[in-house]
């Protein structure tokens, strides 16, 4: 085999491993089959090499992912009613040998939609993370400016109007939010009775428009199949979205973070924060955006606070190499402190 297709056929075997620990073994079993498939010459390997933009084996370009979602995307549009007819919601118990042809038939058949549909990368907009960051907004003094990076289709930036469930303790949203559920280990958190947002804004490299239906096809093509949690999530945080507005600038990280913290920083607390969107930063820009939070920190006062809230691997922070958690970096003064530990969709989270 081709050493690029090897090295896909292996990404794809540790993508499955990523999603049977994370919940989703129709997804395991899609990723598991379909690595068996790359490097016999067939349209995996059209796809993933001969497109438009050859996507890399790394993990940064995500390439099982994006072959997930494209067939995701045609059973939810009936693109490939047979495809339908076989996934967790339209036969609970799915046969993956039925699923294979099924999938790679589609891919054939759809190749140049396919094509197109894997150019862009992966976004979840994984509104479970926000109940790993809300302690750390709950240790801020308001009023709040939040300020997220990767922000997708900014769901995530009405953290404060969602539901939140942690088996011990719970919090009401406002009507028609999302209840976001996590196994919650530990104390509960401290949280104000109201949390006072002034502002809200963030970027993303490839913003989605929630007013777009195609782009909210796109975020629901992301989320796992069998994952039906994570899908009546998403659809009640794209209504909040939709009702209440969301500004995501078309922006890279560093640029956005240079312009947006270069004046004074606002009466209270602005509040940089982003959950597994660091990792994906080339060096240059790993270094520039640090560089442009801790000016700014440089900058701040008891009246105009800055806070760096990340829910990130352990490993790009200083902090250990084998888990990912939150923690959150405060000016002025720049302490930092430890809040929780999660699994990398909060499926579960322990404050530390």
């Amino acid at each position: 085999m081709d050493g690029q297709l090897s090295a896909h056929a292996a990404h794809f075997e540790k993508q499955a491993e990523w999603c049977e620990l994370l919940g989703s073994p129709f997804n395991a079993a899609l990723l598991r089959g379909l690595a068996r498939h790359i490097g016999q010459g067939g349209i995996l390997d059209h796809l993933l090499l001969g497109g438009e933009t050859p996507l890399s084996p790394e993990a940064a370009d995500a390439g099982p992912l994006r072959i997930a979602g494209a067939l995701h995307a045609m059973t939810l549009t009936g693109k490939s009613s047979v495809l339908a007819g076989l996934y967790p919601a339209g036969r609970p118990d799915w046969d993956i040998e039925e699923v294979l042809p099924a999938a790679l038939a589609a891919l054939e058949a759809h190749q140049d939609w396919v094509a197109q549909f894997i150019l862009n990368p992966p976004q979840t907009n994984e509104t479970r993370r926000s109940i790993a960051l809300l302690p750390g907004f709950a240790a801020l003094e308001g009023p709040l400016h939040l300020r997220e990076i990767g922000a997708s289709a900014g769901l995530n930036l009405h953290w404060d109007s969602f539901g939140y469930d942690g088996g011990s303790w719970s919090r009401a949203g406002t009507a028609g939010a999302p209840v976001i559920t996590t196994e919650w280990t530990g104390p509960p958190p401290e949280l104000p009775e109201r949390f006072e947002v002034a502002s809200r804004r963030g970027c993303d490299r490839a913003p989605l428009d929630i007013t777009d239906p195609e782009h909210r096809l796109r975020l629901t093509a992301y989320i796992w199949p069998d994952q039906t949690d994570r899908l009546e999530r998403l659809a009640a945080a794209m209504s909040i979205a939709l009702e209440k507005g969301v500004q995501v600038d078309k922006a890279d990280a560093a640029d956005w973070l240079e312009r947006e913290l270069s004046g004074p920083l606002p009466e209270g607390t602005t509040v940089i924060y982003h959950s597994i969107a660091w990792q994906y930063f080339d060096a240059a820009s790993d270094a520039r955006a640090r560089a442009a939070i801790e000016a700014a920190g440089a900058k701040a006062d008891e009246m105009h606070r800055l806070a760096w809230l990340r829910f990130e691997h352990g490993k790009l922070f200083g902090g250990g190499d084998k888990a990912h958690k939150v923690d959150l970096v405060t000016w002025p003064g720049g302490r930092r402190r430890d809040i929780a530990l999660a699994d990398p969709h909060a499926r579960s989270v322990r404050p530390v």
